[in-house]
């Protein structure tokens, strides 16, 4: 039989793949859901590859031997398996891309000994944040690590990353891989992907669709973490510091600070009984919500000592000081939240076990800087403009930018651009996560206005009434584009936009009509 494969889904990672196995000299057919996906422009010109429609796909399975699908199709509830069942009746070997990467890993490592370190990034939030902190150090100290900083942190994502790291010889470009891995696709990839070390970053309600629980999440990370990765976890995370407790681990945190505001009253509290006896947990401080540090008055447990350590945060010099295994630090703050900080401290933890020096880290933390479509601030005029992310569906990430609103000097309006974009395309009735979102802390009398758009609006309305909000403070704006255009320029010294990841956008076209506005205000 041909060196023939047939690939079924064309997407990011079926194109990586497609290019994997040409360069390899294979014959590859190709069909997808979609009679023209995108990649099949870059694509119709290789020799040896040809596309399919789906239709047609069964009548070339006598001529492979090998079917690889991509990781976003089900091949039990979709389109494509009725070719997914006939490829296995006729006894085809059926793969996924990122199996058939994992193969290549295991020849090279049978034949030359060759074993990529992994750094893995996980956690509810923080994830992208950290990755890309980890990846500028990391280059900053001649390193070029393969990541998937511009692609997708589930499944395919990861296969396309993997996958195209490989090189037309067999051998690998890089010997270092970055990834950002999602929490609920774990038991898809861990199997064959084997991080060295795996960051978490913290474990919350996030996404109620697919993730829902925090312990939801922790049970599937539990079960499918490789016993002989490394974890770096947060000591201050009560639900993410009891991780797969047989594998080797080391971790981080913030000790309590002097001037520190603790225990805020928050809806979500996810640990308050004891996870080895049951009975109630007595905290020593809860920063927010189950973060903090804890113990059990009726048995042993109690959370774990931070072996790198945020033992003084300096926010009049924008600097932390760490205790790293003992020996002592000095770093600077990328970021001004508590949230910033544990990403930070997080990236410093993994890379020590990396094997960079204090000083080597040092000097590349000072080159780092936030990346603006996550947080930006602007004076326009003479209103202070702060663009922020809060996560949509995510009740913590957002009650923790509530709060920050809150503590904001002088007089506030807060425009609320939240709907997440999944949720616009395949809308749920599930609004769970608002209500578990804390929204009180928007019910404040520095805030003089609040406005709500997008589909969901009427909802946040509901909700901030229900918060206390003084209805007469609550616009509602249909469309998220036009929302700028509701600001009362007079009621607020500083205007706060809250967008989702993935709608950055909304917060361009909100600065850029603020600027308009206020330059048409200067010229009367």
């Amino acid at each position: 039989m041909s060196k023939k494969a047939l690939i079924i889904g064309l997407g990011a990672s079926g194109e990586a793949c497609t290019k994997f196995l040409l360069k390899r000299q294979w014959t590859v057919l190709a069909t997808d859901t979609r009679n023209e996906p995108p990649a099949l422009e870059r694509l119709k010109d290789c020799e040896r590859f040809r596309f399919l429609t789906l239709d047609k796909a069964q009548s070339v399975l006598d001529e492979v031997a090998l079917v690889v699908i991509s990781p976003g199709i089900s091949p039990e509830h979709s389109a494509v398996t009725p070719l997914v069942e006939a490829a296995r009746s006729k006894g085809l070997e059926v793969v996924g891309e990122i199996e058939l990467f994992a193969r290549e890993l295991d020849r090279l490592k049978a034949e030359r000994g060759y074993s990529p370190i992994v750094i893995g990034i996980t956690g509810t939030n923080g994830k992208t944040t950290t990755a890309n902190m980890i990846n500028d150090i990391l280059a900053d100290n001649g390193f070029s690590p393969v990541n998937n900083r511009a692609g997708s942190n589930i499944l395919g994502g990861v296969a396309t990353t993997l996958i195209s790291a490989v090189n037309l010889r067999g051998k690998t470009v890089k010997d270092l891989a970055v990834l950002e891995l999602d929490e609920r696709s774990s038991r898809l990839i861990y199997p064959y992907v084997h991080p060295t070390y795996l960051l978490c970053t913290n474990l919350f309600r996030d996404s109620y669709k697919r993730n829902a629980h925090s312990e939801f999440i922790f049970d599937i990370l539990d079960k499918h973490i490789p016993k002989q990765t490394k974890l770096v976890l947060n000591a201050d995370d009560l639900v993410s510091a009891r991780l797969a407790k047989n594998n080797n681990r080391v971790y981080f945190g913030i000790e309590k600070q002097s001037d520190e505001v603790l225990n805020e009253d928050t809806i979500i509290i996810d640990t308050r009984l004891c996870p080895k006896c049951g009975s109630r947990l007595e905290y020593d401080f809860r920063r927010y919500h189950h973060i903090g540090s804890a113990h059990c008055t009726k048995c042993s447990f109690r959370s774990p000592k931070a072996d790198y350590d945020v033992t003084k945060v300096n926010e009049g010099t924008g600097r932390i000081t760490m205790s790293l295994k003992g020996k002592t630090a000095d770093f600077k703050m990328v970021g001004t939240s508590v949230t910033d900080t544990y990403n930070l401290a997080g990236a410093i933890a993994v890379l020590s076990e990396f094997g960079l020096s204090a000083e080597q880290l040092r000097k590349s933390v000072e080159k780092l800087e936030i990346v603006k479509s996550r947080y930006d601030e602007e004076k326009i005029g003479d209103k202070q403009v702060i663009m922020s992310v809060a996560k949509g569906q995510n009740p913590v990430a957002c009650s923790r930018v509530f709060s920050s609103i809150k503590n904001h000097s002088g007089k506030k309006s807060v425009v609320l651009m939240l709907d997440d974009l999944g949720d616009a395309e395949e809308t749920s009735e599930n609004t769970a996560w608002i209500y578990d979102t804390d929204f009180e802390f928007l019910n404040e009398n520095s805030i003089e206005h609040v406005i709500c758009s997008g589909d969901r609006r009427m909802d946040y309305k509901v909700r901030l009434l229900l918060a206390g909000v003084p209805e007469e403070k609550i616009t509602c704006v249909e469309k998220e584009s036009d929302a700028a255009m509701a600001v009362d320029l007079d009621k607020a010294d500083t205007i706060f936009f809250l967008y989702d990841v993935y709608t950055t956008s909304y917060a361009t076209i909100s600065k850029n009509t603020i600027g308009n506005r206020m330059a048409e205000r200067s010229a009367k």
